[in-house]
């Protein structure tokens, strides 16, 4: 069952971190604004935010795609090899800018009415516990 669990925690976390490059590449390389962003902004501005929008979409997209690659990295070699605390830095790693978006969303759809992906960055946080929670399970001593 520790294998099995053991394998479990690496696949979810390199699954997390998949999604994350993945996100990471769409938010660098976008070319109009999400709809549910420009939602959030008044329509006689939205050419204005235009410069600083795109800007952060790139800066927000590579962090989320370097963010990914350390993951992969973290969960191919040194949580794959049993490297003492792995598992708990890349959990939480991982989970902190997860949160962050949650509650920027949530505030920003509370200021604007703009809708939210909360349900999204749920899931992603759920994905992320299940993979930490594997991965204590597979670190317990055969004894109990």
């Amino acid at each position: 069952m520790r294998i099995f669990m053991r394998w479990a925690s690496i696949a979810l976390f390199v699954l997390l971190s998949v999604f994350l490059v993945a996100f990471g590449v769409l938010y660098a390389t976008v070319e109009e604004l999400l709809w549910f962003h420009a939602a959030a902004v008044p329509s006689s501005a939205l050419d204005g935010v235009r410069p600083i929008y795109f800007a952060l979409m790139k800066l927000i997209g590579g962090s989320s795609a370097a963010l990914g690659f350390l993951g992969l990295y973290v969960a191919l070699l040194p949580l794959r090899r049993g490297v003492a605390f792995a598992g708990t830095a890349l959990a939480a790693t991982l989970a902190i800018p997860i949160v962050m978006a949650a509650f920027v969303a949530e505030t920003l759809a509370a200021k604007t009415g703009a809708p939210t992906s909360w349900h999204i960055m749920g899931i992603l946080l759920a994905v992320d516990a299940a993979a930490y929670l594997a991965h204590l399970a597979s670190r317990r001593d055969a004894r109990g």
